[in-house]
């Protein structure tokens, strides 16, 4: 169904960052009562100084990112033939190539098996759901995908290196990454399952090009415009508050994880500090993508806030650490946590995770 043709590659460097009978009766009815009264209850002092103000509703945004379906043309618009931009990040030299790539579609697939979480997260939102007849075992987990809580019981499961299992629910199309495995993808070879290639992406813009050719792809051309159009006006009335609470003020930030690696340039955590308008300070400090550093560099980077993976206790050991004492981000005690979910966004969700940055910077 599936044909590839690839032009030569060559260098690009702007693109790639979730509870007696009478008298018992009567304790209960007592029980829910005070649970209901509890939990209408204002938040405490403590509560509201903790609790993010994110500049959108976050509720409200997820709701918008997970589901842009929209009626398509009901014509004949196959085969046909798409070409798209293909990165691939080296992480030996730290160098992204690029080839253009040209594909022929013989048919509109019916039966999609996406092996990442951000190209499952894609397509649910805006692809038929019944098209969709197995997802990655992590799409289930709500510390790495945001529709953990909406898949149903019945939608398969697979993981990585099962290219078996997905090879025997015969899908016509399988959605990989420049990660997976070339045993898995040989093994898709072998059997004659279609399959494409999704490229490397490190910005928002990168991210919007996929779902634009997803969309080409399996035919939701109007799901993906609409997506893309809540995407792009989500991110513009973020933008929008987060440059007025600034008010002219410069923040200089810091994402440092479990291992010590910061994120740098063609990282997705520096697309979102750009877009908000504060200075990654690895960037400011010619780390592209991730790199470990230590304590001493930390200090000497002296950043305003540093972000850490929520439940990683990396905020009480950061502040504990006596080499960092004089730093601004120690003494202010400006340490911010974000969950892993938001942290790993490759999908329309990076705009959630957009909205969770504006939102913890302000912090009380």
């Amino acid at each position: 169904m599936l044909k590839l043709r690839r032009a030569q590659p060559h260098m690009a460097f702007h693109c790639c960052f979730t509870h007696h009978k009478g008298i018992f009766a009567g304790i209960c009815l007592l029980f829910v009562l005070l649970s209901v009264l509890l939990s209408a209850a204002p938040l405490s002092a403590q509560e509201k100084a903790t609790e993010p103000d994110f500049p959108l509703d976050m509720e409200q945004l997820l709701v918008a990112l997970s589901d842009a379906q929209r009626p398509e043309l009901d014509d004949n618009r196959y085969p046909r033939l798409l070409e798209y931009h293909h990165q691939r990040w080296n992480v030996l030299d730290d160098s992204l190539t690029s080839e253009e790539v040209t594909l022929s579609v013989e048919q509109q697939p019916q039966r999609i098996i996406p092996h990442a979480v951000g190209l499952t997260e894609v397509l649910w939102a805006i692809t038929p759901h019944e098209r969709i007849i197995s997802v990655h075992e992590t799409c289930r987990n709500p510390d790495y995908s945001f529709l953990a809580g909406q898949l149903p019981d019945s939608l398969p499961t697979y993981g990585s290196e099962d290219a078996e299992l997905v090879i025997g629910f015969c899908p016509d199309l399988v959605l990989t990454t420049y990660y997976s495995s070339a045993s898995f993808k040989n093994r898709l070879t072998l059997s004659h399952i279609p399959f494409v290639e999704m490229g490397f992406f490190g910005d928002i813009a990168s991210i919007e090009q996929q779902i634009c050719f997803l969309g080409e792809l399996v035919g939701a051309e109007a799901s993906a415009r609409q997506l893309l159009t809540t995407m792009q006006q989500s991110v513009a009335s973020i933008r929008h508050v987060v440059k007025q609470r600034l008010a002219g003020r410069t923040l200089r930030v810091l994402y440092y994880d479990r291992m010590g690696f910061v994120a740098g340039e063609h990282s997705t955590f520096d697309s979102l500090c750009r877009i908000l308008g504060i200075e990654n300070v690895a960037t400011q400090n010619d780390i592209k993508f991730f790199k470990q550093v230590g304590y001493e560099t930390v200090l000497k980077w002296d950043p305003d806030i540093i972000i850490v993976p929520e439940d990683s206790g990396l905020d009480q050991r950061l502040l504990g650490q006596p080499i960092l004492a004089t730093s601004k981000a120690i003494r202010n005690r400006n340490i911010r946590t974000i969950p892993g979910v938001y942290l790993m966004a490759s999908s329309q969700f990076v705009v959630a995770s957009l909205n969770y940055l504006g939102g913890i910077l302000y912090e009380k």
